[in-house]
């Protein structure tokens, strides 16, 4: 995570972590706001073609896992 730090403390991306992470505690330019009480809506990731960085591909993984397709919604 501290590359993804370095980046959001740089002010060129942010980050959207579970509650009860607490990586960001670990650097005082960090700030952590909660979001509540939003619906869930639909997520879109977009990676350059060709893109070889493993830390977007753990994060492209994680989302395939975490996140749900809309049953409603056609495939």
């Amino acid at each position: 995570m501290s590359r993804t730090q370095h980046v959001v403390a740089d002010g060129r991306a942010l980050a959207i972590v579970p509650v009860d992470d607490r990586r960001s505690t670990l650097r005082a330019d960090l700030a952590v706001i909660p979001i509540d009480g939003i619906e869930p809506c639909r997520v879109t990731v977009f990676t350059r073609r060709g893109e070889r960085d493993p830390l977007v591909a753990s994060f492209l993984g994680s989302a395939k896992e975490h996140l749900r397709r809309d049953p409603h919604r056609a495939r």
